[in-house]
This record gives structure tokens, sequence and C-alpha cells, in this order.
């Protein structure tokens, strides 16, 4: 599919995304893909061979055959994608990386010289054991520019929405990423405040609803100065927030929510919201990180 490039100089102009030879990779370079050239930005396909590393001065851990049938392994898988998007997208600027790393230190490196990180939630090959909970997790709590990731089955149809995750007190970072994408991409913005019920009562105190859709206006308001044309509904939404997010967002085309990033390298775990997000959402979802 062939879109229109758009101008881009409010960023996201480099996008970049993790790949093996899964299906769910296959769809997710796909979805960076056609993101790209509808922002008019450059792709960088990125693989992670995921060789062990020995101690200086110790004995290789594994023959030299292993690494490199590893490496011609990766060849292929960036040749096979490349090829597949430069097809579908022939006027699309593609690069590609090959890093002996793991595929979350990998990703990470590579996230330096990116805008934005795209990455599926399940893989194999060269991402041995991305499984949710392990490398797509890490990289939402640790990537240094926002991560978008991509469940295994997405819906088919979208509207042209995107639904942003606000809390009490909201750091502006996801805001504002929110605003930007919605603004280059011509999307509007749904804003939604999970309303916990209240332990107490065993319910909802609906008296509480004007006065939270004021407070969320109220983090929204220099976003959208920002961003005039962007359309804005606001919604507070009764439940827990991981499942108000997604039925909310069903069909939009991406969540938007922050992370607060973690101290030391690349532990486990975003955020309980977050991983939750990423362990039941159909709609990519996008963690933006939060200083």
């Amino acid at each position: 599919m062939k879109t229109r490039q758009k101008k881009n100089p409010d960023g996201l102009a480099r996008v970049l995304v993790g790949v093996d030879a899964s299906e769910n990779a296959a769809r997710a370079a796909a979805w960076a893909a056609d993101l790209a050239e509808e922002l008019g930005a450059r792709l960088t396909v990125a693989h992670a061979l995921d060789l062990p590393v020995a101690d200086p001065g110790a004995e290789p851990t594994q023959p030299t055959y292993f690494s490199e049938r590893r490496q011609r392994e990766g060849d292929r898988v960036l040749a096979r994608t490349n090829a597949r998007l430069a097809k579908r997208h022939p006027d699309l600027p593609i690069s590609a990386e090959l890093s002996k790393l793991d595929p979350a230190q990998a990703l990470v490196g590579f996230a330096a010289e990116a805008d934005l990180l795209v990455t599926g939630t399940r893989g194999h090959g060269g991402f041995t054991g991305m499984l949710l909970g392990s490398v797509s997790n890490r990289l939402a709590a640790h990537a240094p520019c926002p991560v978008v990731v991509i469940g295994v089955d997405p819906p088919e149809a979208t509207r042209s929405e995107l639904v942003l995750g606000v809390e009490a007190d909201q750091d502006p970072a996801p805001i504002d990423f929110a605003f930007r994408y919605a603004d280059l991409l011509g999307l509007s913005v749904h804003a939604v405040r999970a309303l916990e019920p209240l332990i107490a009562y065993g319910g909802y105190d609906e008296r509480t609803r004007p006065a939270v859709a004021e407070e969320v206006e109220a983090l929204l308001k220099a976003a959208r100065a920002r961003h005039p044309k962007v359309a804005v509904t606001v919604e507070p939404w009764q439940g827990a927030p991981v499942p108000a997010l997604i039925q909310a967002a069903y069909g939009a085309r991406l969540i938007v929510v922050g992370s607060h990033r973690r101290r030391g390298p690349l532990s486990f775990g975003p955020g309980q919201i977050v991983h939750g997000l990423l362990s039941h959402s159909a709609t990519p979802v996008a963690v933006v990180p939060i200083p």
C-alpha cells in the first residue's frame, strides 16, 4: 500500500522496528512501515542475534559455526523483511541494523537514535524469548523513546482516533506525544480517565464525574493550545484502568499511556497498568517514557 507522505518538521522522523522470523514481528514491521511513510519518516529495521558474550580472555562459550550460522540467519531475516517492505513502500527510505546483543539491549541502544520504536508482543528466532513479560516489557520500561507494541491479533478496521489514558496529576509527556501524533496524522484524541469504584460504598460516586472531567481538561489545556486542529473528547470512564482503556480503545488506532523510567540496567517491568495493556489490548499501545 502506498500512502501520501507528509512533511514532518515536528519530530517522529526516525522510526525503528525490531523484527525476527515471527508473524507478529512481520505485522509490527508492516505497521511501522505504514506509519513511517505516512509521516514522511525514515525506517530502520533491526534484528538481534542474541549471541552469548564471554568474559574477556575466557574461552568461547559456543563454537564459531554457531555464531556464523546465527549471522546468516539474521541477514536472511533482514533481507526478507526489507524486501517485503520495499515492495509495499517503494519510496520509503529503509535501512537495516544487526546486533550481537540480546534483543532488549540491542533495541534500547538503537532507540537512542530513534523517535519511535515499534515491536511485537511475541516472537522467536533472533528474538528468542520475546514473549510478553520479557523483551516488550523491558523495552516499555527502559527505551529512551516512545515504544509502540503491536498485539498478536489487532483489529483489521480502525477509526481515526487515539485514546489517551490520563491519571490524576498526569505528567505532560504522554499528553504531548498524543497530541503531536494526532496532529501529524489527522486523528482525534479521546482522553479517558478511569474512575475506580469507591470501596467503602461498593460503587461509584456520580458526583465526581464533572469534577474529574474538569481536571482532565485542565491537564490537556496546554497541548490543546499548541494543537488547535485536533478534535478532543474527554470521558471519565467507570472501572479499573486496564479494562476501561481496552474497551474505550477497541478499534482506535492507538492507546497512549506513560511509564516512569526505572533505575538499573534493564530491570523488569513498566508498571501494572502498562503491563496489563500489553497483555490484553488488541489495539496497539504506545508507551511514552516519563523521566
